[in-house]
Parts: structure tokens; C-alpha cells; sequence
């Protein structure tokens, strides 16, 4: 993996050589192996690798023979082989070994087409000085990020906002909006960021830019999920699993596998452990807690041992909570997921035995993994009597009382009981906990693309959701910064965009069947591992913040000293000066320490960029 930037004056000038090298090594943790830059009138684009594949010849940014074609680009593309004898045939001709010369050729071929031939994960951007032109991509799922800023006279972009952050005109202000949404869902969604005039690229899209215009264009959607049912499907599921974790593990630098224990891990380890190509006995890594309901580090040895894969194991404890001012600016953006700290904890542990690890990620999205998808298959069976008298008892009971929560969801539509599963601060947490600069109205939900999601059911509505916005806005976010901080790339078989297409065929009943969920991929895995390593209740990649809470390293106490740094003994950010007491005095109704971290993040981001 490798990180991108770069600037592009619409108008007249020439980008400053020093800011392109600000903005270019603000990214050194994604490419510590080497640096390029490129600049050309009104263009300048920077580049920082992380060697993979063609360790020797991938220099970046990357041109054609007649220098009028340059791309940045930051991934890995899977198919490139089959593309480069492809091209070849077409007749051009190849100085490296690296993928990154196949999206050049591929652009020269065949324009902007070459997009939906690419097989992987990537975001790249591509320079047509003949046209002069930028054209910037982000693959399908959203695995690597893009973010960009555009106004008539500049168009600023870059695998993470610190890169355009460094640019003089880049705006350094807050986007009430996105901090809106943020503590709604605990991460900006869709094309939002939380800096105003910054936009993230959504994923399966590009966009177009020249002196004129510019344009985002979709070119790929999830498919509905459900929609068929494929003969032979237990044998092609093994199929089609062995193939593209196979074609992941093309690398020259060592490879390894998180493996937490759980479902979705095991499946892309069991599948590793298969493999006849590799030589050497795969490395798997597990992060495990002191506290026994968090901890799966006894169910991943045990995996491991089954298919006799060598396997590492650390242990975190509250001490981790000092990761807080680091994973602020890791993240550049507030961002409620606290399983970012064992994520940056595994990432680092990895990178210590490899530079390559495949993750399990996305198989709750494809698969129906989520318990939340459970509780809509439910809610789906109650009468509309009953949703409406719910709706009357949760309006009248006070915030904080045990079950008012379950009274409001019960009357909610289905689109609107999706949020609510998935919203980290409801609407009452507006008004008694946030200030009124954040209890505003956004032209943007979740439930309104609840609401015009394919899907047969409100299970499969809720996966195509989940792979629209939380995927890619929490899980893939949350991977990619923790990764990248580490200089390790992390791959997602389950991601592969041709095995989405294919999962997404299996009738509703092999993804949630019977009270059952991921039926089709436990029963892969049975296949392959003992059924007692199976059959357990699911837990997740959470972090103990319930037992982290009080005590003197705790989050109350985090919460003191940010306020301390006030005149006024407040928050900086649009918080509450007693959200943090509230929500504590309310843990002992319902766990408030989502809610809790999401604060604290808030505040710390806050007062990093704008105090």
C-alpha cells in the first residue's frame, strides 16, 4: 500500500514544489520505502510506497514512454498479469514488474474503461496532460480511501486529510454537518468529511477534473443481495473462497493473517492453511484482554492449532486508553469505533513478523454476521398496533430508564429501526448532551437509504446499507489508518468484488436462516475446522470500556483533564460541559461508553486542530 497526493490549479500558477513535499510527506507512515514527486504547470502529484510486488521498479509517480500519461496510486490489483499479457498483445510495451504500469497502459487503451476491468483494492489518480485532465478513482467497496477538496481554482486530493491539510488555501474548519452525522453514527458517512470543503470519493466511484469542469460518477453499486439461488453452492462457496484468497497472497515481502477466532478470520486462515504455494508455515496474529468476556484469544489458538498455523498472541489492558491522543491523529477525523485500539494494537503487533495480512473483514456485511440484523428480522413481525402504542410509552418515559430504548425502536418503521440499531447518539442525546450547533438538521440518513435499498427483506436491505456506509465509513476506515500507521497492508478476501457478486446470489435463507446467521459460511468452515470451534456466541472485535470507565487512568478521568485545558473548565468541541457525568450516571440503565468514548474523541480532535 502506499500513500497519494497532489494538487492541480485549475486556473493558472504552478503548484509550489514545498507544499507538494509538505503534503507528500505528511503521508510517510503509509510509504516508508520510497518518495516520488511530479510536476508539470498547473499539476503537481506526490507519491510514498510501501513495496510489494516489484519491489526494484515501482517507482511512483509512474508514466508512458512519451511521458503524457502519470498516475498515483495507492493498492493492489490482483488481475494485473492477465491484464499486462492483455496489453502486451495490443502491443505495449513493459519496463516493470509493478501493477501500477498496467493501469497506465490499461488508461492508454482503453480511457476511462480501464476502471471496470481493475480486479483489487485501490485509489489512484491519474494525470492526461494532453487533456489536461485528473481523473481519481476509488475502488469498488471502499477498501483505500480518496479524499479531495475543489473549488473553480484548485483541486487538492489525498489518501487521508492530513496530506491536504498542509496546503495553504485547504480551509482548517470544522463541517458542522459532518460532526452532526459523526456522533450520530460514529464516523462520517458517504462523501462527508469533517473538515469543511473536504470531501471523501465514495467508494465505486471517480471523478473527472479539468480547467472547466468536473464530474463523480458511480461506477459500481452492490449488487441486491438474496437474488438467486446457485446450483452447487456449497462446493462453489469452497470454490470461490480458495480462489481469491489465492489471489491475495501474491506478494514479495512476508504474509501473514489476523485471526481473532471468530467466523470470518477462520474461514480466510483455514483457506491460507490450504494453500499447496506457500512454503512457509503462515503467521496468524490475535489481540486477547484480561477481562474474560472480551477475550478470544483461547478460541484463535485454537483454530490455530487445527490447521497448524504458527500463532501470536498480545495482551492489552486499560493502559491502552493512553492511545487516545495517537489514534486522534491517526484518524484525522472524530471517529466513535473504540475497536480501534486493539485494531492498532494488532496492526502494530503484525508488522513486527510481516508486511502483507489478510483480514476476515466483510464477511458480516456479505454473510448477515450483524446481531442487529437478527433483531430486524423480528421487529418485522410486529403489528402496527403494537409499533404505535411503543411509540407513545417511549415518548413519555424519562431518558436513561431501563427499556425506554427498546419501547422506541419498537415503534419505529423499518427504515428508522435500522438507524436506531446502528445510531450511536439519538435524537434526546442531541438536546441534553450536545450543544445547539450540533442539534441541527442534515440532509443525509441512514434510514432514507434504508428506505431505497434493493432487498427482499429487511435483512437483505439492511446488508446492502451496511455496505454502503458502514463498511467502508467504520470497518475499512478503522483497518486502513490503524494499518497504514503500521506500514502494513491489510487485504480482505471477503471483500473481492467478484465474490460479493457471486455471495450476494444465495437465497436470504444461507445468509439467515432459521434464528441462524452466516449459515452458509459456518457451514464452509465446518468443512474445514472442528464444529466446536463453531458453534459459540458471536463477540466481535469490542474492547472492555465498561471496566475501563472509572478508576484513575479512566474515561471520566480523561474527560477532567480535556476540560482542565478550558479557561472555563468546559469543552472546546460543541459538547456539554457535564455530557461525560451524564452519560457515566447513566451507564448503570444502559452501556453509555460508545457514547462516552465518542465525546472524548470529539473533544481531543477538537483541540488538536482548532484550538
Amino acid at each position: 500500500m502506499c500513500g497519494i497526493t497532489g494538487i492541480f490549479q485549475r486556473r493558472e500558477g504552478r503548484p509550489d514544489p514545498q507544499v507538494l513535499d509538505a503534503m507528500t510527506d505528511a503521508l510517510v507512515h503509509r510509504g516508508p520505502d520510497g518518495r516520488g514527486t511530479y510536476l508539470h504547470e498547473g499539476v503537481g502529484l506526490g507519491h510514498r510506497r510501501l513495496s510489494i510486488i516489484g519491489l526494484s521498479d515501482g517507482q511512483q509517480p509512474m508514466t508512458n514512454r512519451t511521458r503524457d500519461i502519470w498516475v498515483t496510486y495507492n493498492g493492489e490489483i490482483y488481475n494485473y498479469m492477465l491484464l499486462k499479457q492483455e496489453l502486451e498483445s495490443l502491443g505495449y510495451e513493459f519496463r516493470t514488474h509493478s501493477d501500477t504500469e498496467v493501469i497506465v497502459h490499461g488508461y492508454q487503451a482503453w480511457g476511462d474503461h480501464v476502471i471496470d476491468r481493475l480486479r483489487g483494492i485501490f485509489a489512484f489518480v491519474i494525470y492526461d496532460q494532453p487533456r489536461r485532465r485528473l481523473l481519481g478513482v476509488r475502488d469498488r467497496l471502499g477498501v483505500k480511501p480518496l479524499y479531495y477538496h475543489l473549488t473553480p481554482e484548485l483541486f487538492l486530493f489525498g489518501s487521508e486529510p492530513k496530506a491536504l491539510l498542509k496546503h495553504p488555501r485547504m480551509p482548517k474548519r470544522p463541517d458542522l454537518d459532518t460532526i452532526h452525522l459523526c456522533m450520530r453514527y460514529g464516523y462520517p458517512p458517504a462523501h462527508y468529511s469533517a473538515f469543511a470543503g473536504m470531501h471523501q470519493l465514495e467508494p465505486g466511484c471517480y471523478i473527472s477534473v479539468d480547467r472547466e469542469h468536473h464530474r463523480v460518477v458511480r461506477y459500481w453499486t452492490p449488487p441486491e443481495l438474496g437474488s438467486d439461488d446457485p446450483p452447487n453452492a456449497d462446493a462453489e462457496l469452497d470454490r470461490q473462497v480458495d480462489e481469491t484468497v489465492e489471489i491475495e497472497l501474491m506478494s514479495e515481502v512476508p504474509l501473514g493473517a489476523f485471526l481473532s477466532g471468530g467466523i470470518d478470520s477462520s474461514v480466510v486462515a483455514a483457506s491460507i492453511a490450504r494453500n499447496p504455494k506457500l512454503i512457509e508455515r503462515p503467521r496468524t496474529f490475535c489481540i486477547g484482554f484480561p477481562e474474560p468476556k472480551y477475550d478470544e484469544s483461547k478460541y484463535s489458538k485454537a483454530v490455530a492449532d487445527s490447521l497448524g498455523l504458527a500463532h501470536h498472541v498480545e495482551t492489552m489492558s486499560v493502559d491502552s486508553l493512553g492511545l487516545l491522543d495517537k489514534l486522534v491523529e491517526i484518524y484525522d477525523e472524530p471517529f466513535g469505533d473504540s475497536s480501534a485500539i486493539p485494531t492498532y494494537a494488532l496492526c502494530k503487533m503484525a508488522r513486527q513478523h510481516v508486511t502483507v495480512a489478510l483480514s476476515g473483514d466483510g464477511g458480516d456485511e456479505v454473510f448477515g454476521g450483524y446481531r442487529r440484523y437478527k433483531k430486524l428480522h423480528g421487529y418485522r413481525e410486529l403489528p402496527s398496533l403494537a409499533r404505535r402504542a411503543s411509540a407513545i410509552v417511549a415518548n413519555r418515559m424519562p431518558t436513561g430508564v431501563r427499556g425506554a430504548g427498546r419501547f422506541e425502536r419498537m415503534g419505529l418503521t423499518m427504515p428508522h429501526q435500522y438507524e436506531h440499531e446502528i445510531t450511536l447518539f439519538q435524537h434526546r442525546h442531541f438536546e441534553e448532551l450536545l450543544t445547539p450547533d450540533l442539534d441541527r438538521q442534515v440532509d443525509w440518513s441512514l434510514a432514507d437509504l434504508f428506505a431505497r435499498a434493493p432487498g427482499k427483506g429487511p435483512v437483505q436491505k439492511a446488508q446492502w446499507v451496511d455496505l454502503m456506509s458502514y463498511l467502508p465509513g467504520d470497518i475499512l476506515t478503522k483497518v486502513d489508518r490503524a494499518s497504514m500507521a503500521n506500514s502494513l497492508e491489510v487485504r480482505v478476501p471477503l471483500l473481492d468484488h467478484v465474490f460479493v457478486e457471486w455471495a450476494a446470489t444465495l437465497p436470504p435463507e444461507k445468509a439467515f436462516g432459521d434464528g441462524q446467521m452466516k449459515v452458509a459460511l459456518k457451514d464452509h468452515l465446518a468443512r474445514r475446522v472442528p464444529r466446536n470451534l463453531i458453534d459459540r456466541p458471536k463477540m466481535g472485535f469490542g474492547v472492555p470500556l465498561e471496566y475501563w470507565l472509572g478508576g484513575e487512568n479512566g474515561l471520566t478521568r480523561i474527560a477532567e483533564g480535556l476540560k482542565a485545558k478550558h479557561p472555563q473548565g468546559k469543552f472546546y468541541s460543541p459538547v456539554r460541559a457535564n455530557a461525560v457525568t451524564e452519560l457515566a450516571r447513566q451507564h448503570g440503565h444502559s452501556d453509555t461508553t460508545a457514547q462516552v468514548w465518542m465525546v472524548l474523541f470529539l473533544e481531543t480532535w477538537w483541540q488538536r486542530h482548532f484550538v
